[in-house]
This record gives C-alpha cells, structure tokens and sequence, in this order.
C-alpha cells in the first residue's frame, strides 16, 4: 500500500522536503568534485569526458589569477571563480563528422537526459530553482499545517489552526504567459544573432590572414633568399600577433595578462614584443605592425594594395568585435524580462496549490522546482550567448603560423601554410602547434586537434 509520507504527521513531511533538497542539489555535483575543496576554495571544473580515446587531454593552464592583478585585487573575483564562468570555457564547440553524427543520433534524447545533472547551464541557477523551491514548500506547510490541515493515511482529515490559505488563481498566470513568452523568444533571437555576428566577424579574421599569407608568400619579389625568407618570417608573426592582440584586448584586465606576454616573449622578437606589450591600443598596433611588414615586401604596388585590403577588413572586425563586446542587448530589455520572470515564478506556487488535491499537495513542489528549471534555463541561455563572442573571440582561437622554405622556394607550390588553432582560452599555444610542426621535404600536415565541448 502506497504511504503518502504527508499523510501521517508534519515531521514526516519536513523530512521528505529536506531530503528532497538534498537529492537535487547533490544531482548537480559531479561524483568528482563532491567533498572536494571547503572553505572559500574556488570550485573544482571538471571538463567533459573526451569524445574519443585519442582525444587531447584538457589544457594546463589557467587563465584565473594569471593576469597582472590577482584574485585579492579583482573586486569581481568572487563572480570570476564560480562554476558557471570558470566552465564557460568548456562550451566552444567545434564539429567534426563524427560529431554531426552523434549529435542527429536517434539516442540524442536520451544521452541528453543521462546528462541532465551534468549541465554547467542548470548548475548556474540553482540558486533561483531553490528559491522557487523554498517558497512552494512555505506555501505548502503553511497551508496544511496551519491552514485548511491535512488528510492521513487512513483517509481522516486533521484540522488546524483555520489561517487564511497562501494560494492564488490560476488564470492571471495563463493570461501573462504568452508575454513572458515572447519576451524569451525576442531575448534569445537577439542573444543568437549577435553570437552569430561575433562568428562571422572571427571567420572573416581568419580568412583575411590566410590570404594575407597566401598572397605575401606568393607575390614577394626578392632575389636572395636569406632576406626573402626574414621578410616572410616577419609578415607571419605579424599576423599571428594580431588575432592574439585583439583577443587579449577583449579580456579582463585581471586575467590572461601574464600568458599574453609570456606568448609574445616566446614567438616575437624582443622589440617587437615590447611595442605590443607597451602599445595603449594593443590590436591597433599589430595592424600597424602587419602594414609595415607587408609594405616592406618586394613587390608591384598593385599587389601590395590587395594585401592591404585584407588588412582594412581585419580593423573592420576589429571595430565590429569592440562593438559587440560593448554594447550589450539593450539593459532596460532585459531586466524588464528578468523581473517579469522573477516575480512570475515566484508566485507561480500559489497559483499551482489548487491543481495538485492528492497527497496535501507534495505534487506542487517538484512541479513548481522544475518548471523554475527549464524558464530560467531559457534565461540564462540567453546570457549565455549575449557573451557568447567571448567563446569566439577570447577563447582565445590563436592563429599559429609556420612558413615552410620548401614550398617557398618553389614557384609552383608557392603557398604559405597558416594553421588556426582553435582552443581553450587557457591552451598552451606551444603544445598546440606540436602537431603541426614538420620539416621542409615534408608534405603539408593535418591538424588534428579534437575539441572539448559541452
């Protein structure tokens, strides 16, 4: 015979709502990190499982702390090192075959509710879900203890104290819903399409460069070799300087500064690394640095001025990455639909406390705790990609360039190789051009560089 546990007495009913709490915030803490860490301790990321067994392994480095402040001196520190921004850096994906495979799977839908404890989104508002939580188990206490009683398990009602009930109607929540519903919808299309923007504009980064190789490495003019081969050398750091510089200026300036420098030191020449470190306008300065190195090439001015013109669109989506970064999607739009949430949810229990008769209503807290999952899940989605250029542009997707002599010295394969390695913002650049690494009677390598996602 089925025991409804609110039916024997009020004890019976705190217990289960305590052990209720406790199971679904332990759900949202992977089995490594639970009793990991106390204190003040920064949460322990845990990266997703690698994709396949010769996946890379997660990167070494990280960016918290490394910067020229410290945690100490950044007043965001706190918000810096909790679980939902440390774990961003795990939600830049990057598909290969296999993975368009898995993810059209007819077992996506259940791979996806097997992780559903795993979400770094879910795990980020779990505050606002224990809140929506509290309040209904209040609603329901109040009400059957100190209101309207409860019903046991042998079916007899016990009366109490009489108080007025805490419950609303139904019907102003259905009749407000489809406007918090299309104030979602507008909320997350505007988050999607600057994401998408912030996409494009790296893309055309990306491209840009490759063609400011391919063309350098092509068009130069220069008899003795020993200077050809300096000349194009310094066009490719160049080049790579830039995409790093931009990334590096859209950054904290408590994080990242010391592996930006430590970057530069290592593939700059000294003078040159010290005119970026020093530069107030960082991207700027590497674009003044790429026109030098490219005007100083030996070629026709009509070729040259082709380069520049890939140069012009790289300060185009220069611009267009500062403006994405700082203009964010208009404040009074989302706080409006934040607070229309916030209050909608919040009170959502006791328009729910009539729907749910059987069992002293116990019904109406997993409802109203999981309903609060899935709309501030939306929310915080769209946050999520409002930032999301920093996944693009931060993350940080340094452009690693390796001129070849054998294929520059050659006037039918005169092509330069320009290898983009897409990474973690904490990723070491010179592990991750170990792959691409190869000699001058070699053919041009594969990047094969598997990406961790959520």
């Amino acid at each position: 015979m089925l025991l409804p546990v609110a039916m024997v007495s009020p004890s019976f009913v705190l217990a289960l709502i305590a052990l209720w709490g406790a199971a679904v915030g332990s759900a949202f803490v992977p089995s490594s990190t639970k009793g990991a860490g106390t204190g003040n301790s920064p949460p322990r990321v845990v990266p997703p499982p690698a994709r396949r067994a010769d996946s890379p392994p997660p990167p070494s480095r990280v960016v918290l702390g490394s910067g020229s402040g410290t945690l100490e001196e950044d007043p965001l520190a706190d918000v810096r090192t909790s679980y939902i921004e440390v774990s961003r850096q795990y939600r830049r994906t990057r598909y290969t075959h296999d993975d368009w495979l898995k993810h059209r799977s007819p077992d996506r839908f259940l791979s996806n509710l097997a992780e559903f404890s795993t979400s770094g989104i879910y795990r980020g508002i779990l505050k606002e879900v224990g809140t929506v939580a509290a309040i209904a188990s209040f609603v329901v206490l109040w009400n059957i203890f100190l209101g309207e009683g409860w019903t046991d398990s042998a079916g007899i009602h016990h009366d109490t104290f009489g108080l007025p009930l805490l419950k609303l109607p139904l019907t102003p929540f259905t009749l407000a819903s489809p406007s918090l519903g299309l104030l979602l919808v507008f909320r997350t299309n505007s988050a999607y399409r600057r994401w998408d923007e912030a996409r494009k504009a790296w893309g055309l980064v990306i491209n840009n460069s490759r063609n400011i190789a391919r063309m350098g490495a092509a068009w130069i003019n220069e008899p003795d070799e020993e200077v050809r081969q300096r000349k194009l050398d310094r066009l490719a750091k160049c080049i790579w300087a830039f995409p790093r510089s931009l990334a590096r200026h859209m950054e904290s300036p408590y994080t990242g500064e010391a592996d930006y420098v430590a970057d530069l030191r290592d593939r700059l020449d000294p003078e040159h690394a010290d005119g970026l470190i020093q530069a107030a306008h960082r991207p700027n300065r590497a674009l003044f640095d790429l026109a030098t190195a490219v005007n100083n090439l030996s070629m026709h001015s009509l070729r040259r001025n082709e380069i520049d013109k890939s140069i012009v669109v790289l300060g185009d989506q220069k611009g267009a990455s500062e403006r994405l970064f700082s203009s964010p999607v208009p404040l009074f739009y989302t706080r409006h639909t934040a607070r229309f949430l916030t209050i909608w949810m919040l009170l959502l229990p006791l328009g729910l406390y009539d729907s749910f008769q059987s069992m002293n209503h116990i019904g109406m807290i997993p409802c109203a705790a999981v309903l609060a999952l899935f709309l501030f899940g939306i929310e915080e989605l769209a946050f999520q990609l409002e930032e999301r250029e920093l996944c693009v542009l931060t993350c940080w997707s340094v452009v690693g360039l390796h001129f070849s002599f054998f294929f520059l010295k050659n006037v039918l394969r005169p092509l330069t190789h320009l290898l983009f390695c897409f990474s973690l913002p904490a990723l070491n650049f010179t592990a991750c051009m170990q792959p691409f690494r190869f000699s001058h009677s070699s053919a041009i390598p594969t990047p094969s560089v598997t990406m961790h996602s959520r």
